[in-house]
């Protein structure tokens, strides 16, 4: 799966934030993040769905902040009860797939994203790393890299 390097602005996702365990994915279902996306998705959205992943760190069994929600513009357009996550202007990794398979997407979408690490085409900086759902069946997941690789992986 190709992915490209690109600069991004700052990113605003307001949501519902769930405190979730760092594990291989699609090996335990999250019943907590799964109840945060049912009330997002039939709560009020001003903007596209997305969720961010923060305040992790690298290991796997360590624990990281997953913000459930849509991408805002400002402040004002979050409703009570729904905090902000913040991700800051930089180089991204935007990796990009399609199918009707949630957990098989993102099974592959992270391994793709390992892969590329192993390969040493990207460095992940842990700043914030998010997902953007384009339409039903697609998800665009940004990666803070460092800047120093540059341009566009075919």
């Amino acid at each position: 799966m190709p992915f490209r390097l690109i600069d991004r602005e700052e990113t605003l996702v307001a949501g519902l934030p769930v405190r979730s365990p760092r594990r291989a994915l699609g090996k335990v279902r999250d019943p907590h993040l799964e109840k945060a996306w049912f009330a997002v998705l039939n709560g009020q959205t001003s903007g596209p769905l997305a969720s961010t992943y923060t305040d992790y760190a690298e290991e796997v069994g360590s624990y990281y902040i997953q913000t459930v929600g849509y991408c805002c513009e400002s402040l004002d357009d979050v409703p009570p009860g729904y905090m902000v996550s913040r991700l800051p202007a930089g180089t991204y990794a935007k990796f990009s797939v399609t199918g009707d398979d949630f957990a098989e997407i993102f099974s592959q979408l992270w391994e793709e994203i390992w892969e590329a690490e192993r390969r040493g085409e990207i460095e992940r900086t842990f700043t914030g790393d998010f997902e953007y759902y384009p339409h039903a069946f697609g998800v665009d997941l940004y990666v803070a890299v460092q800047s120093t690789k540059c341009g566009e992986l075919q």
